[in-house]
């Protein structure tokens, strides 16, 4: 559709000009390409952010400061209509790495005095030729481990520098059928239903009917990446369900797709206790947030691969962890 194509060119234009610009500058990189008054939602500890000022000087300005200059290295990027509001606005998806040399601290963190790689994933609202709403997540605690510095608990799965699709091709810069995005929103949304529907996530059952059996699971800095079934059970789904009890899921933000990428966010999207001790934390009645991204790629009528950002520095917030202090320590 032209429409997603004007979208799409305008994201690219608008974070040409934000990765060419200092930090002094972003805010007026930034005028031509975003409303006013966007409404931004990043993860602790930026947070929800109103205007561009607002954005250039919390996220972006000591971002560029510490890593500056960054290089961009995205891997995935498309556009499609929301489901979640009956598909009538218009949102582009980006995920890569953010690419710099970590040389001064950053929101507290002490340095890593190297090459260092940001996970971040970007969902953008389009609104009258200008991006109105944005969701931005990084995963922070990735990039400590680049330089050593895990959750005292360690991980349940693998800590790497998070691949691209397998395929090769999830940057899509040219138009795609909008039905093959349509069915792409809707395997995506089935799967939702159906985990949804058990509170679980990884019944044998369930595993079958929606992913292949060379599933990859990449997901964030304090549990890590896993694959296959088995390795999925043991990296992610088995500690995640023994450690933290359902409460609750809360309707995603966004949820998009074109051809066969798609994905979603929510703010939060599931709310959990963690009555098992997740990630080393005590046993807790808190009732805490997830703020959560899920991109995926399919391959035929079943899911191959999921990248996926969870807000664990606000997930620990609530529950009186300042993670962020105990990792940011110089290595």
């Amino acid at each position: 559709m032209a429409e997603y194509q004007d979208a799409k060119a305008l994201v690219r234009t608008a974070n040409t000009a934000i990765d060419a610009a200092d930090g002094d500058a972003v805010a007026s990189a930034m005028e031509p390409y975003y409303a006013s008054d966007v409404l931004w939602r990043g993860m602790h500890p930026f947070h929800e952010q109103a205007g561009i000022a607002a954005v250039a000087d919390t996220y972006w300005r000591p971002l560029k400061d510490a890593m500056g200059p960054l290089l961009r290295r995205p891997d995935i990027f498309f556009a499609g209509s929301n489901e979640i509001d009956g598909f009538s606005s218009t949102w582009v998806v980006e995920m890569g790495h953010l690419m710099g040399t970590w040389d001064r601290p950053w929101i507290s963190l002490a340095p890593s005095r190297k090459l260092a790689f940001l996970r971040y994933c970007e969902f953008h609202r389009i609104e009258d030729g200008r991006i109105a709403e944005t969701a931005c997540y990084v995963d922070i605690l990735n990039l400590l481990a680049q330089s050593g510095r895990h959750p005292n608990s360690g991980t349940t799965g693998s800590v790497v520098l998070t691949p691209g699709p397998a395929t090769h091709d999830g940057l899509l810069y040219d138009a795609h059928p909008e039905a093959e995005g349509r069915a792409t929103v809707q395997l995506i949304a089935d799967m939702v239903t159906d985990l949804r529907a058990n509170k679980v996530g990884s019944p044998e059952d369930h595993m079958t009917r929606f992913w292949t059996p060379d599933m990859c699971w990449f997901g964030p800095g304090g549990i890590g990446a896993s694959a296959f079934f088995d390795g999925y059970r043991r990296g992610h789904s088995g500690p995640f369900e023994d450690g933290l009890e359902y409460v609750t899921h809360t309707e995603h933000v966004a949820r998009l797709g074109e051809s066969n990428f798609g994905g979603f966010f929510g703010y939060p999207s599931l709310t959990v206790r963690s009555t098992g001790g997740f990630m080393g934390l005590p046993p807790s009645d808190v009732v805490a947030d997830m703020r959560i991204v899920d991109l995926y790629r399919h391959d035929g009528d079943r899911l191959a691969e999921n990248w996926i950002f969870i807000d664990i520095p606000h997930f620990m917030a609530t529950q009186g962890v300042d993670i962020l202090a105990e990792l940011g320590r110089e290595s």
